[in-house]
């Protein structure tokens, strides 16, 4: 009851943020936008049939159009939508939570009931989660339903996306939980909590970048050293290559594979390097970056909240 009482009461005030009521827009304006377009054999229709395009590589009765639109979705809309513009959304919208909750008068009123400050800071963790879970449960959804009823084209994998997108923010929550706590501020917590999530991102790819070029792979200690530094943050650049998977997307270079290969200054052999290594994320195991994440996870939530049990309120 204890949980279920910290977890509406931090829904609430999640509804009261403007910030949500943004993002549920932002889900709807591309679920409409998404309706207005429409694939009819070997046609592409868009604004309701305004104008259209004709290719048989979106023809949603083929398992090459099915996999190249669901692929548009998942690297394009999904990628952009939730994995970028709306985390950096919902990382504001929920910096404030635990300055707030620590403030004398609110965290009294907590502290007086018979809970343990342990308990109370897991509770108020996962409250916060709550507001990404909502989020992700309405945006992957909509574009769900958009799809299969629209465009004929069930993925069920692609449902796997909402999840997933918690455990993305979580692997950026902890940090910003624990920034809020040492600093009691929301504005240090964003900075930090951005600032980490682009360190995450750089060591995640850094290897990519020695097998992209391979002359790089010359310098083998510091090749070596990229891959270990690699293995420590948590795999926030995963999210896309474990929706894609689940849901039979295929890779971002078979959604245009002519437009992008006939860019002006293209290497061939880069391209297919780069193909060769999209095809390895998608077969990485989960287990791994999905477990890797959660254990640094857990260790920054153990500091963070041994910062919060020792505080004197």
């Amino acid at each position: 009851m204890q949980l279920w009482a910290i977890i509406v009461d931090g829904f609430r005030e999640s509804l009261d943020r403007k910030i949500f009521w943004v993002l549920i827009g932002l889900s709807m304006i591309i679920a409409l936008s998404m309706v207005s377009v429409g694939f009819q054999g070997d046609r592409v229709t868009f604004f309701f049939g305004i104008f259209d395009l004709e290719t048989d590589r979106y023809n949603p009765l083929t398992g090459l159009g099915r996999s190249t639109i669901v692929g548009i979705v998942v690297y394009i809309l999904l990628d952009a939508m939730l994995g970028w513009v709306g985390l950096v959304l919902m990382i504001i919208a929920t910096a404030g939570a635990f300055p707030a909750f620590m403030q004398r008068g609110a965290i009294d009123v907590m502290l007086a009931k018979p809970l343990s400050r342990r308990w109370l800071f897991l509770y108020k963790y996962l409250a916060g989660l709550v507001f990404v879970f909502v989020q992700g449960v309405f945006f992957v959804g909509l574009t769900f339903l958009v799809m299969g009823l629209r465009w004929g084209v069930w993925a069920p994998g692609y449902l796997l996306a909402a999840p997933l997108l918690v455990l993305l923010f979580s692997y950026l929550y902890c940090v910003s939980v624990a920034v809020s706590i040492k600093t009691q501020s929301a504005v240090a917590a964003v900075l930090v909590t951005i600032g980490a999530w682009v360190v995450f991102a750089v060591l995640h790819q850094g290897p990519q970048i020695f097998e992209l070029n391979p002359d790089f792979k010359k310098h083998t200690l510091i090749y070596n050293s990229v891959r270990v530094a690699s293995w420590i943050p948590p795999k926030t650049g995963d999210f896309t290559y474990l929706s894609a998977k689940w849901a039979g997307a295929g890779t971002s270079m078979d959604m245009f594979p002519e437009e992008i290969a006939s860019q002006p200054g293209a290497d061939p052999d880069q391209l297919r390097r780069a193909d060769e290594i999209e095809r390895r994320e998608l077969e990485k195991s989960p287990v791994y970056s999905i477990g890797s994440s959660l254990l640094f996870e857990a260790v920054i939530l153990l500091v963070a909240m041994r910062g919060f049990v020792r505080r004197d309120y």
